[in-house]
């Protein structure tokens, strides 16, 4: 009865469920069966339909996918069906925003769901983490579409280009990030809104593991000893297919910046396999060409597209996923909008003036430096705007896409570095102004006064802006 038992541990215990299903994947040790289902029972009950354990951000995140997890061993399907209910649940309630997360701060509050409230970056890389684990439990290629949303759109942002220092707190509107205390704005007390390498050692613990959990998922093994190329990613695979013969497939791409993925398959010699690619929910128009010669198969939005045929040495694919203008309204939030191309949303670009700090300063009390450490190596930075950030979107107008080089460094998710760029048109919204908090205001009602100037603003995607509005009021005219 103590196993398990405290706050954290219990909620978490999926975790460990997890680790048990890789070790008895790799052993087939029956011991470990009751092991798992001991776990199950002294972890918190995500299987409700109405209610959470706690409202924790990265709990939420993390620990949703704990009844699937069980469901390997059990094979109830009610368990799986509870983590897609916790996935809905939450996003009903507080993620009526752009970006895949939802807004909880630390803990999601009754009254706190305007995109202004943000989430921890231990809770994007958790939800990374279990979006992953619940497209190998269940193949649904819903769980890369959200995977995406919040790789390209939530995470990069909470991170200086460099990763030597991070934001506890990163929203989908973030007109300031400064190190000042916004509670109750927010529910956090300290400097949680500033990027700072040591400013709360949970998300330093995690931050780093986002883009290495992406990248090993990248491709995967499927049941009919064939391949599937899920999430799309510049890599090399090694993989044994068919009957058993190991192939290299080299995938080339720039995506989501760009609309080609090409794969080219190493062999030995000749093999038959099933070569699989996601076809994402919002692309309508997908195509593939096999060496050189289009193929005439329906590819459906949301499915994954089976290539069955003999492969043989230096056979391509190139897979074409045209990006489009959509654009999303959030009713409960004051029937804001949001626009995406493809799987990137974009936000307004804010010109971003960084201010240099001593990160010695801002530490806060589980998080001291150590002693003789050189913490100047290491400085914190607040991001002030530049330039005006509370315009309506007049979604009318046409939206222009200006592309860029790529960047040398091969880091898209910056201002200086993004290679698009987006034109259109917006109008300024006076009242919606820096709150009592010192925060960025909620969103200003639907019949706030707006300029009589209509002007050209820049949209870039949401990952890379440090300081965005992503959730716009409308401008109607």
């Amino acid at each position: 009865d103590a196993f398990l038992s405290s706050y954290w541990e219990n909620s978490r215990g999926g975790d460990n469920l997890w680790s048990v299903v890789w070790l008895y994947n790799r052993t087939g040790d029956e011991s470990l069966l009751p092991l798992a289902e001991k776990i199950h029972r002294n972890t918190a009950d995500w299987t409700k339909s109405t209610q959470l354990p706690n409202w924790h951000n990265v709990n939420v995140a993390q620990c949703f996918r704990e009844p699937a997890t069980y469901f390997l061993f059990t094979k109830d399907s009610a368990m799986l069906a509870a983590s897609y209910n916790v996935q809905s649940l939450v996003r009903r309630a507080f993620g009526q925003v752009p970006g895949g997360m939802f807004g909880a701060d630390e803990n999601a509050r009754i009254g706190f769901f305007d995109p202004r409230q943000g989430t921890e970056t231990c809770g994007f890389v958790e939800q990374m983490a279990s979006d992953e684990i619940m497209l190998l439990i269940s193949g649904d290629p819903y769980w890369a579409d959200h995977l995406e949303d919040v790789a390209f759109n939530s995470y990069p942002a909470s991170l200086m280009p460099d990763y030597r220092a991070l934001r506890y707190l990163t929203c989908p509107n973030m007109a300031i990030s400064d190190s000042r205390n916004h509670h109750p704005g927010l529910d956090n007390s300290g400097p949680f809104l500033a990027m700072n390498p040591f400013s709360s050692r949970c998300c330093q613990h995690n931050h780093g593991f986002g883009w290495p959990y992406y990248v090993e998922h990248l491709v995967l093994a499927t049941p009919d000893n064939g391949v599937a190329a899920v999430l799309y990613n510049s890599c090399k695979a090694n993989v044994k297919v068919g009957d058993g013969t190991e192939i290299t497939l080299r995938e080339q791409t720039n995506y989501p910046f760009e609309e080609m993925t090409r794969f080219t398959v190493g062999t030995s010699e000749n093999v038959s396999f099933p070569f699989y690619l996601r076809i994402p929910s919002w692309c309508k128009n997908a195509s593939v060409l096999i060496n050189g010669k289009k193929q005439q198969t329906k590819l459906a939005p949301g499915t994954y597209a089976c290539i069955e045929r003999e492969w043989k040495d230096g056979d391509e694919v190139v897979l074409n996923l045209p990006m489009e203008y959509a654009v999303r309204q959030w009713q409960v939030n004051k029937n804001s909008v949001s626009v995406d191309y493809g799987p990137l949303t974009l936000s307004l670009k804010i010109e971003e003036e960084y201010k240099q700090m001593p990160s010695t300063e801002t530490a806060v009390w589980d998080s001291k430096w150590q002693e003789g450490a050189d913490a100047s190596a290491w400085p914190t930075f607040e991001i002030l705007p530049a330039s005006p950030w509370n315009y309506a979107l007049r979604v009318q107008s046409p939206i222009t896409l200006q592309r860029r080089n790529w960047p040398s460094d091969n880091n898209p998710f910056t201002l200086s570095s993004v290679p698009m760029e987006f034109k259109a048109q917006g109008r300024l919204v006076p009242e919606w102004k820096i709150d009592e908090y010192g925060l960025c205001g909620v969103l200003p009602y639907e019949n706030a006064r707006k300029s009589d100037c209509l002007d050209e603003i820049t949209l870039v995607p949401m990952g890379t802006a440090r300081l965005r509005i992503s959730a716009f009021p409308m401008a109607e005219r």
